[in-house]
């Protein structure tokens, strides 16, 4: 989906997952009370005049009617309203990597800063460096393995 990314990468599980609940929750809390009422008072389904034994095609139709508008009309609001990313995702991209960038500039000091103190760790902690094989680079925070 087009939401994966315009959102963080930390973020995305979380914000997929509230659209398929809110959109899920909604239609199933919402769906069956509108096609109901569509179906009784737009297009004439009569609850009463339903005998259960004989077909009862204009209930039928009624019914049909008023499911397909609560499937079309909903899409077509969406279609609309996803069709305005095409105006904010290049705009969201832009700032979303701006935010990645930053990040990953203060981490990488951060990175380089906890190599330093691992590298200052493993000589402290191989005494002899020659006699464990390890050889330190402490300016650059590097461990090499001999």
């Amino acid at each position: 989906p087009i939401l994966s990314h315009i959102v963080p990468a930390e973020s995305r599980s979380r914000i997929l997952a509230w659209e398929c609940a809110l959109e899920n929750s909604i239609a199933n809390a919402v769906g069956p009370l509108v096609v109901s009422l569509i179906a009784e008072k737009l297009f004439g389904y009569d609850l009463k005049a339903d005998s259960g034994t004989e077909t009862d095609l204009d209930g039928a139709r009624a019914l049909a009617k008023a499911l397909a508008a609560t499937i079309c009309i909903p899409w077509t609001i969406d279609f609309f309203l996803y069709s305005l990313l095409h105006v904010t995702y290049p705009r969201d991209v832009r700032r979303l990597e701006r935010r990645e960038q930053q990040q990953l500039g203060g981490g990488a000091a951060e990175q380089k800063t906890a190599a330093k103190e691992v590298a200052a760790a493993a000589a402290a902690a191989a005494g002899d460096q020659e006699e464990h094989g390890i050889k330190v680079d402490v300016t650059e925070g590097n461990v090499i393995n001999c």
